[in-house]
């Protein structure tokens, strides 16, 4: 989030170790490549080896889009887990 001090972390959802189940999740989020007036909220994708992270993809949304991108990643992870997709 973008804050007067800068960027600040506030959470993250882990998705586990199958990278290609990240990367579909992170390219279906609603979201924009590129800085908009409404962008206030960026949605890191990182790669974490040996528990050093390695940045891999960046997004800008609004708070409506991160309202949305929230209730897709948890339904998405809820069904990975539950249902074993």
């Amino acid at each position: 989030m973008k804050t007067l001090k800068g960027i600040e972390t506030y959470g993250c959802f882990h998705l586990g170790h199958d990278e290609a189940f990240a990367r579909r999740l992170y390219t279906s989020l609603f979201a924009d490549e590129e800085v908009s007036v409404d962008s206030v909220i960026t949605i890191d994708l990182v790669k974490r080896e040996n528990g050093v992270p390695f940045p891999q993809g960046l997004r800008h949304c609004s708070y409506e889009q991160l309202s949305t991108n929230v209730r897709l990643v948890t339904k998405e992870v809820f069904k990975r887990l539950n249902l074993e997709i």
